[in-house]
């Protein structure tokens, strides 16, 4: 089964930092709107320094 919090998480989107209702919205995504997300986010790590990307709020 397709645990996309587990994929955000992995990805470093700071899902724990979220409210239950934001979770409920995250764990509901399908495998391609997840795949979307972290590849987002891996563009975004990828052009910041690690410092600006945790002071970064995506949601």
């Amino acid at each position: 089964m397709h645990d996309s919090l587990a994929a955000l998480r992995a990805a470093g989107l700071p899902v724990e930092h979220l409210s239950d209702a934001q979770r409920d919205v995250l764990a509901a995504l399908t495998e391609h709107e997840t795949a979307v997300l972290v590849a987002v986010q891996h563009r975004l790590n990828e052009v910041e320094p690690e410092v600006v990307a945790h002071n970064l709020k995506l949601l």
